[in-house]
């Protein structure tokens, strides 16, 4: 009797260590964030964790099929053949399509525990991906843009080196190309610095309380010469009274700046305004223009980096191809956001949103109305 109850106190204990290893293998598969597929000897699938089911969007029904009815995807059938008949690891990426189309990086490998069973990891590498293409992108673009002004120096500069000595009027003009093409490369360089911190977080901003109109009021000024040479009329109605932002100063500066200097720059002989307005929740500070406007399919990547709506005519004029996308991370840098809307042939406006320094005071009119109704 004694024995037996030995026998029973062992089972107990094996069970409960049993029931605590699954408990703890159940809370480990739960928590990862990567998805885990266990295909069984008879190569169907035996488990799956919730990572998987979220990622694919599997059902707790699809235990028990094969894993090509499972995931329909020709080159993963492919990979997991491979693991079986070679009995190595192997790893492979798929293209999951349909309602959330992802790219998954799908690693699979032989239980050992059980002999012709496969565990399977599946890795959600999408957004990786997109940054991959967006830094190549970037590379792509910034080696371009940086190669054309060398290009145009170079070339200046052999052919004032091949000019006979007394000709000075064509020297003249091929400095001025070397000197225009210098200021561009300067800009550029500039640019793409500005950028860099901003994105990366190194330039420090203050959140402050910024009256608009002064800032305005400087900016346009740096202006007034350009404008007159280009017969632009420049115009500020911000209101004197409008409450003050919390943002940096220097950094509404330049958001402003480049606007303008898109303005002037795009809109020759047009009319550019820098306006303000609040509601309840914003200030909203724009810059307008009178000139030919852009096209809606050109809206949506207005700010990204290098895109340019006429990429010929920007770099005749000199445009970096970046001023929007820091006028966008500046904005979003000060707690803040800006938007654009376009008419063909009636002009474009950008608007900057912005929170109040202090909340705005209630009108006299809700007040009334209030004590109105509590009468």
């Amino acid at each position: 009797g004694r024995s037996l109850e030995q026998l029973a106190d062992g089972l107990r204990k094996s069970l409960r260590e049993l029931v605590g290893e699954r408990d703890l293998l159940s809370g480990i598969l739960t928590s990862m964030r990567e998805g885990v597929l266990l295909v069984d000897r008879d190569g169907r699938v035996a488990l799956i964790n919730p990572a998987l089911r979220e990622m694919l969007f599997l059902r707790d029904e699809d235990v028990g099929k094969l894993p090509i009815e499972v995931i329909r995807d020709s080159s993963l059938h492919d990979l997991l053949d491979t693991v079986r008949r070679s009995q190595k690891p192997a790893q492979g990426e798929i293209d999951v399509t349909g309602i959330k189309p992802r790219k998954i990086l799908v690693r699979a490998e032989v239980l050992e525990v059980e002999p012709g069973g496969l565990l399977v990891v599946f890795y959600d590498v999408t957004d990786l991906r997109r940054l991959e293409t967006l830094r190549r992108d970037f590379v792509a673009n910034a080696s371009h843009e940086l190669r054309t002004p060398v290009t145009s120096i170079r070339s200046a500069v052999e052919t004032i080196l091949a000019m006979p000595p007394g000709d000075t009027e064509a020297k003249a003009r091929f400095f001025g190309i070397v000197e225009r093409n210098a200021e561009r490369l300067q800009q550029l360089i500039e640019d793409l610095l500005d950028l860099s911190k901003i994105e990366s977080r190194e330039l420090e901003l203050a959140s402050e309380p910024t009256n608009v109109r002064a800032v305005a009021e400087r900016t346009i000024a740096l202006f007034s010469e350009r404008a007159a040479k280009t017969k632009t009329t420049l115009e500020l109605t911000v209101p004197r009274d409008l409450p003050e932002v919390l943002a940096d100063a220097r950094a509404l500066e330049q958001v402003l700046f480049n606007l303008l200097d898109n303005a002037i720059k795009y809109c020759p002989g047009a009319k550019v305004t820098v306006g303000a307005e609040n509601d309840d929740a914003h200030v909203m500070v724009w810059v307008r223009d009178t000139g030919p406007g852009i096209e809606a399919k050109h809206a949506d990547r207005l700010f990204e980096r290098f895109y340019r709506v006429d990429a010929g005519r920007s770099r005749a004029l000199g445009g970096t191809g970046l001023g929007l996308a820091i006028v966008k991370h500046l904005s979003e840098a000060m707690g803040g956001a800006v938007d654009v809307s376009s008419v063909v042939g009636e002009g474009t406006r950008f608007t900057l949103h912005l929170p109040f320094a202090e909340p705005p005071p209630r009108s006299h009119d809700s007040v009334d109305l209030r004590e109105s109704a509590a009468g």
